[in-house]
């Protein structure tokens, strides 16, 4: 294989690390070509000022910028387009919110030449990039199209555009990869016909265990006496954490995540002597922070966990591979079986969260062996290439 293309929500360079990442490192590594398509940049986001969604991100984006990274150059690249934001979509057709998620003032034509020809293989996630799905399997047929759902779109109470966006990827891509047992029993319930019509194989995310066990100068404010870390994507019960803040005074609560909290809530968590915010850190940093934390903590909203088939997720790896105590809000029960401290009540999560400031380091019955970002991505590559 000479290029491949990943059409992903990410950017490269980003305070958020994905599969996607890893995948396109990998390929780079092995010389392959690589374009990081970045799907969707609505021009609405041009007003926003988070991280990924800002003018200059996306004017840089939308000329096209190239890393060198291994043996090959990365093209991070992006397409703007008149996607209405997902809450007015409940006033339009499902085919109309569609269309305008793939609408451009630009041509796509132009686009697809100077970027994605030459492309042998394309690499969706679940998102809206699946709007472009039938689009490029119609320009690139000789292509090989997989899609890798890091997280399912046909969850209870989903948009029930995605979920007919996501069932026609399912039935057309050449190869689905789907990260866990939970993403294929969803798969199994809402398509009957799955195992005959689905092209499948389970792939899991991954982490590098090495970087979890190695020790690093201790972040400023990790310095603090018992840091208890959320470092994720996903938003948090903020709730929870100043009630737990309030109720133990002497613990540190650190929360890191690129998707802003509300305003309010950022003043009031800036009040707390011992309740912090910190709007992401580069993935490079990720390990430092785990390993020189307390307590790993991942306080989802309440009941998150519950229409969403998520398995013991990668950020559960790190703080293993680290041997870190971790103390879970709203997350699957199956945690347990892992040695995971799950709780569903702020009662129960602030006392778990006391006895595990106390512990040192923290064994968990689960195998990580296998779970080592260079065998998955090594896997990755060969299906990429099998025809």
């Amino acid at each position: 294989m000479k290029k491949i293309t990943f059409v992903t929500p990410h950017s490269w360079i980003s305070n958020r690390q994905g599969g996607f990442h890893k995948f396109a490192e990998a390929a780079c590594q092995a010389g392959i070509e690589t374009v990081f398509f970045s799907f969707v940049r609505p021009y609405y986001s041009y007003f926003q000022h988070s991280e990924i969604y800002n003018a200059k991100s996306i004017r840089k984006l939308k000329k096209g910028v190239t890393y060198q990274v291994g043996k090959a150059l990365l093209h991070n690249v992006a397409f703007p387009t008149l996607k209405f934001p997902n809450v007015i979509g409940k006033f339009f057709p499902d085919s109309f919110m569609n269309f305008l998620a793939g609408f451009s003032f630009s041509s796509f034509n132009k686009f697809c030449k100077k970027w994605l020809d030459g492309s042998e293989a394309f690499v969706f996630e679940s998102s809206d990039a699946l709007v472009m799905f039938d689009r490029l399997k119609k320009r690139y047929p000789g292509a090989k199209f997989i899609y890798r759902p890091s997280d399912p779109l046909m969850i209870e109470g989903g948009y029930s555009r995605y979920r007919l966006l996501e069932e026609n990827a399912l039935r057309k891509a050449d190869l689905t990869l789907i990260v866990n047992k939970e993403g294929l029993e969803l798969y199994k319930k809402r398509l009957p016909d799955f195992e005959s019509a689905v092209k499948w194989q389970l792939l899991s995310n991954g982490v590098d265990i090495e970087s979890y066990q190695k020790s690093y100068p201790v972040p400023p404010l990790l310095q603090k006496p018992n840091t208890v870390l959320y470092v994720g994507a996903w938003g948090v019960e903020w709730p929870l954490l100043f009630r737990a803040a309030q109720e133990t005074p002497d613990f540190n609560y650190i929360v890191v995540c690129p998707n802003y909290p509300s305003k309010d809530i950022q003043e009031k968590a800036a009040a707390k002597g011992n309740l912090f915010y910190v709007p992401g850190i580069k993935p490079a940093e990720v390990p430092a922070w785990i390993t020189n934390a307390k307590v790993v903590m991942v306080p989802y909203l309440t009941d998150f966990y519950k229409n969403r088939p998520l398995g013991i997720t990668a950020k559960y790896y790190q703080a293993m591979a680290a041997k870190k105590p971790i103390v879970a809000y709203c997350d699957t029960p199956k945690l347990k079986d892992a040695g995971v401290l799950v709780t569903y009540t702020y009662d129960d999560f602030i006392g778990a969260v006391k006895e595990a400031v106390k512990l040192e380091r923290k064994e968990y019955s689960f195998d990580l062996s296998n779970r080592s970002w260079d065998g998955i991505t090594k896997t990755f590559l060969e299906l990429a290439e099998k025809r």
